[in-house]
């Protein structure tokens, strides 16, 4: 079958290095246009750098709609399009080229969960599973008819980082099995939108914990933001970005949002039904610690929080 790739991040490239493997035919990658870095040079995605270092022809296209960019894609005569985190909503004159449709794999149990964050949105909602479906592109926001999808129960130790890196090995070992199936006469299933909700975009300030929560609530906050844009708190005026913690419900005397313990072990602080414990974190500049490193370093906090303690 001859496919052209749609995807940008790096865990796009897991189903990528699984199609080019493949008996198929990756004619062509499409993935968004160079951006400049902090230090203003000019950088590739991840998709894009790795279908060059494999010799695939590579589109970025400013404009979906633009009609070189049209005519380009529709002289490879591709039978199917793949998306795979490619952060554009195609147009209907793209989406109607191939001949055998378009397959955007989608981290959710659809009608769960459409939309840009359904890793972060279903860690935050404390789903008990989630999952990879396949389904065929239309015009709407992940409304497509389903071809198929696979599950996974969530595990308290799965973050959005280690979440994403789980559903991409689902989706990049499930996609040959998909692809070699009849496509043309499959049964697709239609979604049933009184069932749908929406992953709607991770804002910056959502990072904000209120330690007012209850732990389960702050500790699956934490988990779903990792990488981006990491849940936050303010200690002794100073901000520090939270990447690992666990939690004990337990009922106690302390104000919520206090360090209540500080060893080699955690950082714990009140919440207002137990103790959230910090197990890694990071001053802003600095890099992630373990909270032992925290303990043993010499940093302002550090010294603040032990200076509280030993009065």
């Amino acid at each position: 079958m001859n496919i052209i790739f749609f995807g940008s991040p790096q865990y796009s490239c897991k189903v990528l290095n699984t199609l080019i493997s493949s008996k198929h035919k990756i004619s062509a990658v499409v993935t968004q246009d160079f951006k400049q870095n902090k230090n203003k040079k000019i950088k590739d995605t991840f998709v894009g750098q790795f279908a060059s270092d494999n010799n695939i022809d590579v589109l970025r296209p400013a404009n979906l709609s633009d009609n070189s960019f049209r005519d380009k894609i529709k002289s490879y005569r591709a039978d199917l399009f793949i998306i795979y985190a490619y952060g554009k909503i195609l147009p209907l004159g793209i989406i109607s080229l191939p001949s055998n449709g378009i397959i955007n794999i989608h981290c959710s149990l659809l009608p769960k969960w459409r939309g840009a964050a359904p890793i972060q949105r279903a860690l935050m909602n404390d789903d008990y599973n989630t999952g990879v479906t396949f389904f065929k592109i239309d015009e709407g926001l992940d409304t497509g008819k389903i071809l198929k999808y696979y599950d996974y129960t969530i595990l308290d130790e799965d973050d959005s980082l280690i979440l994403q890196t789980k559903l991409s090995d689902l989706a990049s070992e499930k996609i040959i099995e998909i692809l070699n199936s009849d496509i043309q006469n499959l049964k697709y299933q239609a979604q049933d939108n009184s069932l749908a909700s929406y992953a709607t975009k991770i804002k910056k300030d959502e990072a904000v914990i209120d330690w007012n929560e209850p732990c389960r609530t702050i500790f699956c906050k934490i988990r779903a933001l990792v990488g981006w844009p990491v849940a936050e708190t303010q200690l002794y005026g100073e901000r520090l970005k939270i990447w690992k913690s666990s939690y004990l419900n337990k009922k106690h005397v302390f104000e919520t949002g206090s360090v209540v313990d500080f060893t080699s072990e955690a950082l714990s602080i009140a919440a207002i039904d137990g103790i959230i414990n910090i197990e890694k974190l990071q001053l802003p500049g600095k890099n992630i610690v373990t909270a032992r490193d925290f303990y043993n370093s010499n940093s302002n906090l550090t010294n603040k929080i032990k200076g509280f303690f030993h009065k």
